[in-house]
């Protein structure tokens, strides 16, 4: 009874507060980030709560569920680092990512979006915690919100920081960690 009120308070909570901010700034990225934290802490809710079923009785459902842990932590880890670097490097105006100067250094010097892929990596570990029909669902939609606002917010950014992020985005791929780490180790 209590679940879908909470989820749904969870997500009304994220959006109003990503838009309110962001609306005399035309930011549709901000809604499509809202949508996604705000799904990826539902499918959090599912896991705190125990609403899925254990998965002892089959071993390599079991294995799903050990990495999906694995990648939580890691995503979390990641989506920490990437709020860091944008409170300490991109000298903000107010909130963390309202930055002033162009990142791409660190993390942002590997993948241009490494917040954005935390939060969709995040979704994808709760999805093989949880392993419901709903929360996979769910997962694939936080995913998807978290591709279309980093796509989003390339377009803000190229207005914004205009010929120096282009440069950037022809360096440094949105999502793609492998190619991001190749370049950056190989110069």
């Amino acid at each position: 009874m209590w679940a879908p009120i909470i989820c749904a308070g969870i997500w009304f909570g994220f959006i109003l507060y990503w838009v309110t901010g962001s609306i005399p700034k035309d930011r549709i990225y901000e809604i499509y980030a809202g949508c996604g934290i705000g799904i990826c802490l539902t499918l959090l809710l599912f896991g705190l709560f125990g609403w899925y079923p254990p998965r002892d009785d089959c071993p390599l459902l079991r294995a799903l569920q050990v990495a999906g842990t694995v990648l939580y932590w890691a995503s979390a880890i990641l989506v920490l680092l990437s709020v860091l670097a944008l409170a300490r490097s991109g000298k903000p105006e107010g909130f963390f990512e309202r930055t002033t100067v162009l990142i791409d250094g660190g993390l942002f010097g590997v993948i241009r979006h490494p917040l954005y892929l935390g939060v969709a990596l995040w979704s994808v570990g709760l999805v093989l915690q949880i392993q419901l029909l709903l929360p996979a669902a769910l997962g694939i939609v936080a995913f998807g919100c978290c591709w279309l606002a980093s796509k989003k917010e390339d377009e803000f950014n190229l207005e914004k920081f205009g010929e120096g992020y282009k440069e950037y985005m022809n360096t440094v791929p949105a999502w793609n960690v492998p190619k991001g780490l190749g370049r950056r180790l190989l110069g």
